[in-house]
């Protein structure tokens, strides 16, 4: 009588990437025109005092835009399109601890971008991501320049302040 011996299993290889490889970059690369892919960190953070109550809780919204596009210090038009947006819902809580936000974006070139942050009223339900909100009269806002960081990663520090006029 034979036994039956079991088989060998062979190793499995795993598949490995660099670090900081993602599908965004894969698509950039890919595509014809596009100059770069933009990777932003914003860290947020507001005193939450200043927020007016909010029945429905709040969204964060974080937009980034190339610095030649924004007069200095000042919000987005509505004519100007950012290169990347994100928008998330948060508490009072952690806006008061601060909050890391990142985003992947599309640019033509390679130009350092500027952070646009707002807090206001509301769920995060913006189509687009937000792509084409701007902030509301309730809302409180700030604008950082980035500065460039490890892995090729920008990254900005906002403290919302200011609230929208009008």
């Amino acid at each position: 009588m034979t036994t039956a011996k079991p088989k060998k299993s062979r190793p499995r290889r795993r598949m490995v990437s660099k670090a900081g490889v993602s599908w965004m970059a894969l698509l950039a690369a890919t595509t014809v025109g596009i100059g770069s892919v933009q990777r932003v960190r914003a860290a947020v953070s507001a005193d939450p005092t200043k927020l007016a109550g909010s029945e429905r809780g709040y969204r964060l919204i974080v937009q980034s835009y190339a610095r030649s596009s924004l007069a200095n210090g000042q919000l987005p038009q509505k004519r100007e399109k950012p290169l990347a947006s994100t928008q998330r819902a948060i508490t009072r809580e952690e806006l008061a601890r601060g909050v890391a936000v990142d985003m992947v974006g599309l640019a033509e070139q390679q130009e350092t971008p500027v952070i646009v942050a707002w807090v206001e009223s509301g769920r995060p339900d913006l189509d687009f991501d937000a792509l084409e909100a701007r902030p509301g009269a309730d809302a409180f806002y700030g604008i950082a320049a980035a500065t460039e960081g490890p892995e090729s990663r920008t990254l900005a520090r906002l403290v919302l302040k200011q609230r929208v006029s009008g």
